[in-house]
């Protein structure tokens, strides 16, 4: 196989799984996101928006900057053991990354949603005084 092949499947492979897994974490955390944002759930809609926007900007900003337009020095022009291992290495990269920034995401929501909510007590204070 000649060694773009390989490139171009591991591509739509990534690109396949930032659509398939996005979706996914996006259904699956409707009902946290609700009970994070319950007190003004518009804002928990807009914010989950704008989360998508950026997951979606930052994973295709990897498949971008990982893309190789000609062969590596180590590789063939047929498909090697390196190149295999750079794929490899690069669906890793990309898995981490998803991995990493859900969990992040599942961590700062809480707080995000109870700072919201702490400037509406307050502005709704403001208001009663």
């Amino acid at each position: 196989m000649r060694w773009w092949i390989l490139e171009l499947a591991v591509t739509l492979l990534l690109a396949a799984v930032v659509v398939v897994l996005g979706s996914a974490l996006r259904r699956s955390g409707k009902a946290y996101a609700a009970d994070v944002f319950a007190a003004n759930p518009r804002t928990g809609k807009s914010f989950l928006l704008l989360m998508d926007f950026a997951y979606y900007l930052i994973f295709g900003a990897f498949i971008l900057f990982t893309i190789s337009f000609e062969p590596d020095s180590n590789w063939g022009e047929r498909v090697t053991a390196a190149q295999v291992e750079s794929e490899t290495v690069r669906v890793g990269g990309g898995l981490l990354m998803i991995g990493l920034l859900h969990g992040l995401n599942v961590l700062a929501l809480p707080i995000v949603g109870r700072l919201l909510n702490m400037g509406r007590r307050s502005e709704r204070d403001q208001r009663a005084a």
